[in-house]
């Protein structure tokens, strides 16, 4: 955070004149003055900066050869970059969206002014794609982390997507985080919001990151809700098995793939010449029809994917995915089924690394004797959630919380919702409370019923669970008329 009055810091940057410019300060087309802060970062499209408002930054928009675009001496690029700022303000955007989308326009360069949250790093800095990262992901929060921020970032794809716009270019380095793995909120903002357009207003505008891009992108046809869901699961997929989906032993051995290209691209379609490397021409790694570029590098697999999400990727890598964009999976359904991934996901406490669980009695990481995990089940047996219980000496220990779709359906603006705080305890014995989030519980009713004995929860409830007895939790939607039944189970050594 930046404390107030004139800022010491500057940004320096080329004009078309190749003179270095040095801005410490920049008015907006209200006539309010922002003081530049510290660098975010810069490509070929723009330049973004904090200001001394933590909740405030600045892009500028750069033009050829990554230089300033200023309002005297490029006045027709000037122009033409300003009309595009304007038309961004005036989208329908959904309430509480976040993405960084221009609040005002630079008076004397092409850019503008956005809301921010302060204290964020892009995505592309816990995508652990060496040794180094793969080791960072004990401190950085590991998969439980990594699918909290991946349903939150396609839960803000499916709004946009909800409003009938099309984000473009999806990119770990258009995504910025919560820079804190240990903060109780994970925070998750989109930037450069001038490559969101509405489809057909801008036919021949093309905007993607080669690595990540739709194949219909590369042979030039224009961005569309369903090149985003691809973007998503290259980005999803890379993130989580810290391996490209299509970085196999036949694209390796062919010689054909660099794939270090992480650099945006904005093409015209009468310029473009497809890059084979990205063309969509080879199976994926985990393709189930074709093995030829199926290879051992990453991580295991079994760490992350459940049989929803390898479904989702298979759908969309598929050679059916890759040349038929109807047929991939939404974002919406990304959302529900990486929220059901960091449900499912148990940390082990020797090694501090996380994993989708699968009734495992040690880390698959470190070999290490699990503690016990709560589980939940539904009405079918299938596993809805589990979570390591980790005791304290005396009093309460480690808390954690069931989310909303765990017990009603599933709805893109709620289904993060906190609905039960459960924490161990270690009093007279050891038990484990459910609480309610009571906010949230308003319309709600839950019990426990212990051997088919239930007794309503109205604030809080203790479980010490006992061997022969059988656990159950209901939950009843009191405005819908919707309920259900999960079992409770307790497993592993005491």
């Amino acid at each position: 955070m930046y404390t107030k009055g004139k800022s010491d810091i500057t940004v320096s940057v080329c004009d078309s004149d190749g003179v270095t410019v040095e801005i410490r300060e920049v008015l907006d087309s209200f006539g309010v003055s922002h003081s530049i802060g510290k660098e975010i970062g810069r490509g070929g499209q723009g330049l973004v900066c904090h200001t001394q408002n933590p909740e405030i930054v600045v892009k500028f928009a750069l033009g050829a050869n990554a230089t300033l675009i200023d309002r005297v001496k490029n006045k027709a690029e000037f122009k033409k970059a300003n009309d595009e700022f304007k038309s961004i303000i005036y989208k329908p955007f959904p309430e509480r969206i976040h993405i960084a989308y221009p609040m005002a326009r630079l008076a004397d360069y092409a850019g503008y002014v956005m809301r921010f949250m302060d204290d964020m790093i892009p995505y592309s800095d816990i995508v652990p794609l060496d040794e180094s990262g793969i080791k960072r992901m004990a401190e950085d929060g590991g998969y439980r982390r990594r699918f909290e921020l991946l349903f939150k970032l396609a839960a803000e794809m499916s709004k946009l997507h909800g409003a009938g716009m099309v984000y473009c270019d999806l990119s770990p380095r258009n995504v910025y985080v919560t820079a804190d793995p240990k903060g109780l909120t994970q925070n998750v903002w989109l930037i450069d919001a001038d490559n969101i357009f509405i489809p057909g207003e801008d036919p021949d505008k093309l905007v993607y990151t080669a690595r990540y891009a739709a194949p219909e992108l590369l042979n030039g046809s224009p961005c569309s809700q369903a090149s985003d869901v691809y973007s998503f699961a290259v980005l999803a997929f890379e993130s989580l098995a810290a391996l490209h989906p299509f970085a196999g032993e036949k694209a390796m051995n062919g010689g054909e793939c660099n794939w270090d290209e992480t650099e945006p691209a904005d093409v015209a379609k009468d310029n473009f010449e497809v890059d084979p490397q990205y063309s969509g021409k080879i199976p994926w790694v985990e393709d189930v029809e074709d093995i030829s570029n199926h290879t051992k590098d990453g991580l295991p697999r079994q760490f992350f994917l459940t049989d929803e999400t390898f479904d989702l990727f298979n759908k969309t890598f598929s050679e059916c995915g890759r040349e038929s964009s109807k047929t991939r999976p939404t974002a919406m359904l990304w959302a529900r089924a990486l929220a059901h991934s960091y449900m499912q996901c148990v940390r082990c406490p020797d090694c501090n690394m996380s994993f989708v669980y699968d009734s495992q009695e040690k880390c698959p990481w470190c070999d290490e004797n699990l503690p016990q995990v709560l589980i939940l089940k539904d009405e079918a047996g299938r596993k809805v959630f589990a979570h390591e219980l980790v005791f304290s000496d005396q009093g309460y220990g480690e808390e954690f919380f069931l989310h909303e779709h765990i017990v009603a359906l599933f709805k893109i603006d709620s289904f993060f919702s906190k609905l039960i705080k459960i924490r161990t305890m270690n009093e007279n014995g050891l038990g484990i409370e459910f609480r309610l989030v009571q906010e949230n519980c308003t319309a709600r009713e839950f019990a426990i019923a212990v051997n088919g004995a239930e007794e309503k929860i109205l604030s809080a409830y203790i479980l010490q669970p006992k061997k022969d007895e059988a656990y159950s939790l209901k939950c009843y939607d009191k405005e819908t008329g919707f309920s259900r039944v999960l079992a409770i189970e307790v497993v592993g050594r005491a």
